[in-house]
């Protein structure tokens, strides 16, 4: 099943899709802020009749459903705008004119591809490791410490642990 239709299919408590996809803090704030909302409807509703009037009853019912809805918008908008499949052929594209621009010397042309792949999609971890390279490079110890460190945290970046070790022990050698 693609990864689209998965992060779909999580729509149903919000949040869910947001931790899954990488946005850790707002899929956070979206999952605890439903969650709270939707157990003082409940709560108030049906628990602790006695407790609030029916206004807060139904102010609390109101915001659990948008916040539901909300976050379905938001999500469905995500997958179909801004996911980083959708961009795939673009990231290719951009990855090959980036390397190629890197074995030609053109280093700024490099590093601005592989930073524009990042904007696209900041899970990309040969993108990460291409920039911390081009960093060492152009002896920018600094920047490349910070990219193979953003490559090592990634799930994908585990391929690189090794080289990524060699490059930092030379740093500290």
């Amino acid at each position: 099943m693609p990864k689209r239709l998965w992060i779909a299919l999580l729509s149903a408590w919000p949040g869910l899709p947001q931790i899954w996809s990488g946005q850790e803090a707002l899929g956070l704030f979206l999952a605890t802020f439903f969650a709270v909302v939707l157990n003082l409807a409940l709560v108030s509703r049906f628990v602790w009749t006695d407790l609030v009037g029916p206004v807060w009853v139904g102010f609390f019912g109101t915001s659990a459903a948008l916040t539901w809805c909300v976050s379905l918008i938001y999500t469905l908008w995500w997958i179909f705008r801004c996911h980083p499949d959708r961009h795939r052929i673009e990231i290719d594209r951009l990855y090959r004119e980036s390397l190629e621009a890197y074995l030609g010397g053109r280093w700024n042309e490099a590093r601005n591809g592989w930073e524009r792949i990042l904007t696209m999609d900041d899970t990309d971890a040969d993108a990460f490791m291409q920039l911390g390279v081009l960093y060492v490079r152009t002896g920018q110890e600094v920047s490349a410490r910070r990219a193979f460190r953003q490559c090592l945290e990634l799930e994908a970046g585990g391929k690189w642990r090794w080289e990524i070790q060699q490059i930092l022990g030379r740093f500290d050698g």
